[in-house]
């Protein structure tokens, strides 16, 4: 067969029942790339037999890793952030995800839990149907004017499976007149009032540290995925206007940040769908101002640590969301 082309590939996702067991796609992801792949450790022998080169190949321990980018749709994004290091939660057509604490992967089949997905790409005509997927991060951006995803996905195994027939939803995506940013003295609930009008771009980074564990059992596929210390920051570009946000940094002040992306309406509550993005304790870690050029804008680098906070979360995503997860 010829050459294709991606856009004539296919994305399509399922909740497990089981981890590792495959499950046909129930929902297709319109995404803008993917770079899922295979990842091996072979074993090669070095023996000593009067030659200067290995002499055998021993298949070894994989998993499967790589990134899926696409743009945020809630008719998507709340499968893929079942697969996170969070605890969810439903209520009111909203779903809730607050840092969690687990150690690994979840098992559990079903209920507002941890889950694992089958992850099922087609590339020119190939079926290639990975298990055990879970997000061991993710990158929350507005890029152009839209904001967008990264996941970093691990998982268990790789097989070949059959081809799905795809449906596909109309786009619900959130451009540059969706979007709003607040700033607010950290706390438990922070109370968010006037927008902040000198971010000159967001993203907001998930790191579970995940890594995929093989234990000595008959089967190369991971075994599960661990993950390690969850860090979450938040980088911007700031319009530079006064020392306050530059003090905070010096003086140890945390704050509280919030991004809304919403359709439909000018408020989380009144909206048809949107997504919340909300860190209750964000340390400063660096805020960096130059002279960049006669002609530049005075621009800050801005970037912040979300940190714990006795009695509430460190951060929380919401999707208002007409998809139901059970």
């Amino acid at each position: 067969m010829p050459a294709g082309l991606g856009g004539g590939g296919i994305v399509g996702v399922a909740l497990e029942s089981t981890l590792g067991t495959y499950v046909a796609p129930t929902v297709y992801a319109p995404i803008l790339s993917e770079t899922l792949k295979y990842t091996e450790t072979k074993y090669y022998s070095e023996q000593i037999r009067q030659q200067t080169i290995v002499s055998d190949v021993k298949a070894g321990y994989y998993h499967v890793e790589g990134d899926i980018v696409m743009e945020v749709d809630p008719n998507t994004l709340p499968y893929f952030l079942f697969c996170t290091r969070h605890t969810p939660a439903f209520s009111s057509g909203v779903y809730t995800w607050v840092p969690s604490s687990a150690g690994a992967a979840s098992t559990a089949a079903s209920g507002m839990v941890q889950r694992t997905m089958s992850i099922t790409v087609v590339r020119n005509g190939v079926v290639f149907g990975y298990t055990g997927c879970v997000m061991g991060g993710y990158e929350f951006t507005i890029t152009d004017g839209v904001l967008r995803v990264t996941f970093n996905v691990l998982g268990n195994k790789e097989a070949t499976q059959s081809a799905p027939t795809p449906s596909w939803v109309a786009p619900l995506l959130y451009g540059a007149d969706a979007h709003y940013v607040y700033l607010a003295a950290s706390g438990t609930n922070p109370t968010f009032s006037a927008t902040d009008t000198t971010f000159n771009g967001f993203t907001f980074r998930g790191n579970f540290n995940a890594s995929a564990q093989n234990r000595i059992v008959a089967d190369r596929g991971a075994t599960y995925i661990s993950y390690g210390i969850t860090e979450a920051t938040i980088e911007s570009e700031l319009d530079f206007m006064n020392r306050t946000d530059y003090d905070n940094m010096v003086n140890n002040t945390t704050k509280a940040i919030k991004l809304e992306s919403l359709a439909g309406g000018a408020t989380f509550a009144a909206c048809t769908t949107g997504v919340a993005i909300q860190a209750n304790r964000v340390s400063y870690d660096a805020y960096d101002i130059g002279l960049a050029g006669m002609g530049d804008l005075i621009m800050a680098g801005f970037t912040g640590r979300c940190i714990g906070i006795a009695g509430g979360d460190a951060y929380s995503i919401k999707c208002k969301s007409a998809v139901t997860i059970s």
